[in-house]
């Protein structure tokens, strides 16, 4: 047998055995790993393996083509979400044309190319879930557009990167450093 493919065997072995190992990972929303406040919303991220919950209270007044379209600079909210409502309301305006409410206890997903804003006098208060995979083998990383990029495995890392700082250069005019979108795809 070739001396590699034992070795190769065994990391694959390692791999699938941590792959099932049970796991419990806590994080309270209130004491974030990352927080941020803007004029009329406040957003509070936890990242878990596999997933970063986000609690963003909207306050009344916010509107995505008012408050974030001038920062993204792109005609409609380009990110997918899939969330709950905790409390408040909340509209949404697909680029087609539909619309939708949604309210306390709402489940919901939103595809991208969207606008959005409070509806009411109360604010929303709303989890955002973006699952990474990042319990499995592979990793995640993401431009700071939003756009997600993902590998199965650890031999494809380098490519990962590659393709985030490609994407920021090509679609944004940004030039990321390899240590940059390395400490977005290690967090």
């Amino acid at each position: 047998m070739h001396a590699g493919l034992g070795s190769q065997a065994k990391e694959r072995q390692d791999r699938m055995f941590e792959a099932t190992k049970l796991l419990v990972a806590v994080k309270n929303i209130e004491t974030p790993d990352e927080r941020h406040a803007f004029k009329h919303a406040s957003l509070n991220v936890v990242n878990l393996p596999g997933v970063t919950i986000a609690r963003t209270v909207y306050q009344p007044g916010w509107k995505w083509s008012t408050d974030v379209k001038p920062v993204v600079g792109t005609q409609a909210c380009q990110a997918a979400h899939t969330g709950y409502i905790i409390s408040g309301r909340l509209h949404a305006r697909m680029d087609d044309g539909r619309e939708y409410d949604f309210g306390p206890g709402d489940a919901h997903v939103v595809s991208a190319g969207h606008d959005a804003w409070v509806e009411g006098d109360e604010p929303c208060i709303a989890l955002d879930l973006a699952f990474t995979g990042r319990t499995l083998a592979g990793h995640v990383g993401r431009c700071p557009c939003g756009v997600e990029f993902r590998v199965a495995s650890d031999d494809q890392f380098g490519q990962l990167v590659a393709a985030i700082r490609e994407h920021a250069r090509s679609s944004h005019g940004h030039e990321l450093t390899t240590q940059q979108v390395l400490a977005e795809v290690m967090a």
